[in-house]
């Protein structure tokens, strides 16, 4: 979960400086009374949907320019997809709002037959209001509309401003909204040459996949320092307890006995001697041989 976590901390970092609205219902539009407004993003695309507004009320979306007032040079807004034709788009400075050099438009309103597709609004603070014909019978499609908030001129410091020279020639974009795989300018100027321009420094994403590399080491190195642990240890048991098996076995065999069961013992555990028997050699006793010329005496023993 953590790491889940710290994936969606990422993203929602990466993607803080432009923002998704996305109005799919009619419970998701906007109201004054309400006073939801998008603050402190410097791009925001506003999708609505074709099951929105179906003649009931007008949906409305408010938006507050994110630079430091001196800064401010209004807004830039174009709608990336064609329109069908049930559909109106009326974008207008809110009531409250603080005009650029003192001059106020007029509302402008985007149909499926505006030739013109983009637009700039002196003022900080503007107002999508969406609206649907139920009676025209056609398609519907969701309409699309971009929102990015100008800055004045000079666009000197490359690492904050960013200029559409093709689009607003007299304002500047956030530089972070450069190569960040969506248009912000409507001739797509902020798109080209991405592949090109060399990267500053190390990404969040790199820094990311480099702490959740060591943290895996880590792991890595855990299990099996504690694998190793645990293998000494049951090796250890295991000879202590070969030993003292050992010791019991030797003990019952160096049991002293006394009396009769230690003659016995030593009778039975004495070598056995092998006794040769030589044959016995027959005697043959010599004649006996009398004299009779001489004469026999007892003998005296």
């Amino acid at each position: 979960m953590r790491f889940i976590f710290f994936i969606v901390f990422i993203r929602t970092i990466l993607s803080s400086r432009y923002h998704d609205v996305i109005i799919g219902s009619d419970d998701d539009c906007w109201s004054t009374e309400k006073d939801n407004a998008i603050e402190k993003k410097y791009a925001t695309l506003v999708k609505f949907s074709p099951e929105i507004a179906y003649g009931k009320d007008n949906c409305s979306v408010h938006i507050i320019s994110p630079w430091l007032p001196h800064m401010q040079n209004g807004f830039g807004l174009f709608v990336s997809r064609e329109m069908d034709c049930s559909s109106t788009l009326i974008v207008d400075c809110l009531s409250d709002t603080t005009l650029i050099n003192r001059t106020k438009s007029l509302p402008v309103q985007f149909t499926c037959h505006t030739s013109q597709n983009k637009i700039e609004m002196p003022c900080n603070s503007i107002s999508l209001t969406f609206k649907r014909n139920i009676k025209v019978s056609e398609t519907k499609k969701t309409t699309l509309v971009q929102v990015i908030a100008l800055a004045k001129k000079p666009c000197i410091d490359d690492d904050i401003f960013f200029q559409c020279p093709t689009d607003y020639p007299d304002s500047c974009i956030d530089r972070k909204l450069k190569c960040n795989g969506r248009s912000e300018c409507p001739s797509g100027d902020d798109e080209f040459d991405c592949h090109r321009s060399p990267a500053k420094g190390i990404s969040i994403i790199v820094i990311f996949f480099i702490i959740l590399a060591f943290l895996f080491l880590i792991c890595v190195l855990s299990t099996v320092f504690i694998c190793c642990c645990c293998r000494a240890a049951f090796n250890r048991i295991m000879k202590r307890f070969r030993s003292q098996k050992e010791n019991k076995s030797h003990q019952k065999v160096n049991v002293t006995t006394t009396g009769e069961d230690a003659i016995l013992i030593k009778e039975l555990t004495a070598p056995t001697v092998t006794v040769e028997i030589l044959p016995q050699q027959q005697i043959v006793s010599a004649p006996l041989i009398i004299d009779s010329t001489k004469p026999i005496y007892p003998r005296l023993e």
